[in-house]
């Protein structure tokens, strides 16, 4: 397993931010074509990991009736392309995340396991019992495509793998993905039920004209994994062309994800040092002072006191209001002077 991994790093703190760069099959089978795009996001440094789509034996992914069968064939890499392409990849510090299509892929990922970051379960193998059995021991976190999956698929696929290390990826495509499909409350909800971080792989249609604020709604409804499909040739007709954006689109995703990471916090309640200016008693919130002039010894009542905005801060909260009435002042008290513990008897 990569040491120090980034995406390990994420998986189990999802105030880091991780963008995902999917070269899918916008390769087509060209070697030179996927690797020209691998240097491109290597030099811009657009994105955390590089997403490789890895088939080995297409025999044991479909059947030779399938009507996409000879297209697949003409898209596969042989082994010694992709690991050329991911020492690569690692070698100049971008992760991997390989997507594995068959059962040798798993083996692949097993063989070179320190170069790879993460692997993935397409959500078409969600429930394949073999896959599931070859990938459970692998020493790297896994992530299982959740797109298109019953509530019931992913409870089993979860409780089979029987591993914390699960990212359950949200989004699927559907040629292109319509924004009102996407369903983030559902995101949301099986990021709570299972106690497991979700990612979101974002197949908004490449022209889109909101595809970059539909991505980021993503990440800011809890999904702090982003996947995009990325193209060295934005609009170009390729497979997976549809979803594929420009490198320059994801670096501008990159910044703003760190931008927008900034804005979460940490979820706490207690105030921050920025807003305990809001917080003064007195100067910036109303506070409580004497609502007339007060005689030492005055029993308070209700119409002794009020509220205003003062020049003085006082150390008295609101809240507190009801345990004056009925205690005695210490010394006399102007009209709408502080009145707190200092000047009251407890």
């Amino acid at each position: 397993m990569s040491k120090g991994s980034k995406f390990k790093g994420a998986l189990y703190d999802d105030t880091i931010p991780y963008l995902i760069g999917e070269a899918a099959c916008i390769h087509e089978g060209d070697f030179e074509y996927l690797s020209n795009l691998v240097d491109e996001l290597i030099r811009r440094k657009a994105c955390d990991a590089i997403k490789y789509h890895i088939l080995i034996d297409l025999d044991s992914h479909m059947t030779r009736s399938h009507e996409d069968y000879e297209l697949v064939t003409k898209l596969m890499l042989p082994k010694e392309k992709w690991l050329s392409i991911i020492k690569k990849t690692k070698s100049n510090n971008l992760e991997v995340v390989v997507l594995v299509d068959d059962s040798k892929a798993i083996d692949f990922v097993k063989e070179h396991i320190t170069l790879i970051d993460a692997v993935e379960i397409h959500a078409v193998a969600l429930n394949n019992i073999e896959m599931l059995d070859k990938i459970k021991d692998v020493q790297i976190p896994i992530i299982l495509g959740i797109g298109g999956s019953e509530l019931n698929e992913i409870e089993f696929a979860v409780n089979y793998l029987k591993r914390k290390d699960i990212l359950l990826m949200h989004g699927f495509q559907n040629y292109p993905t319509k924004y009102e499909y996407i369903n983030f409350n559902k995101m949301i909800n099986i990021k709570r039920k299972f106690k497991l971080n979700v990612g979101y792989a974002d197949h908004t249609v490449w022209n889109h004209k909101d595809n970059e604020l539909i991505t980021l709604a993503g990440f800011m409804a809890g999904a702090n994994f982003i996947e995009k499909h990325v193209t060295p040739e934005f609009g170009k007709k390729r497979i997976d062309f549809n979803s594929a954006i420009s490198i320059d689109m994801l670096c501008d995703i990159r910044k703003k994800m760190d931008l927008l990471n900034k804005t979460k916090g940490d979820g706490t309640f207690d105030i921050s040092e920025y807003e305990k200016i809001y917080s003064r008693r007195g100067p910036m919130k109303f506070t409580i002072v004497a609502g007339r002039d007060l005689e030492k010894g005055k029993i308070i009542s209700k119409e002794d006191l009020t509220f205003r905005r003062t020049k003085e801060e006082n150390n008295i909260k609101e809240k507190e209001y009801f345990d004056l009435i009925g205690k005695r002042t210490k010394e006399n008290i102007p009209q709408f002077s502080l009145v707190n513990w200092n000047n009251v008897e407890k």
